[in-house]
């Protein structure tokens, strides 16, 4: 049996504020062993190594009008994010964005996942807010489980 091709990638910036979240859910990650590929540049330069992929794991922060520190999962397999679901972004091209031009590049894996932690305070030089910070645990604790169950 061939085995399964999977990549995290968590995005964020650590010195925006909530923006970092996806960067602490990286340390989170590796620290359990599992290799992640982080992005404080534009999310399109990802796109390459998405195109032998059976899973992708996205992280990134959020803004939809929740609490701060809650935890969005979504199956962005066919390409799209929910309406009403926001990925922060301090680049032109966010994860919605690159989401649409992998799946029309043919780069899109099969199977794509993200977690999205709401988020409340992106200025420069800010703090990740408690809530915020709070939430990293489970949301590394819920994708070693999304790898170790196959997704």
């Amino acid at each position: 049996m061939t085995a399964r091709r999977v990549s995290v990638a968590c995005l964020g910036n650590r010195f925006r504020g909530d923006d970092a979240v996806g960067l602490l859910v990286a340390d989170g990650v590796r620290a359990a062993g599992v290799e992640v590929e982080e992005c404080e540049d534009e999310p399109t330069r990802l796109l390459d190594s998405w195109e032998e992929l059976d899973l992708l794991v996205l992280v990134d922060a959020v803004q939809s009008g929740s609490a701060p520190g809650t935890v969005h999962r979504v199956d962005a397999s066919s390409g799209t994010l929910p309406e009403g679901l926001t990925l922060t972004s301090s680049h032109a091209f966010g994860i919605a964005q690159t989401l649409e031009l992998a799946l029309a590049l043919g780069r899109l894996p099969p199977r794509v996942v993200v977690y999205g932690v709401e988020g409340v305070s992106f200025a420069a030089g800010a703090d990740v807010t408690p809530s915020v910070a709070s939430a990293v645990p489970g949301v590394v604790a819920a994708i070693v489980r999304e790898l170790e169950d196959g997704g």
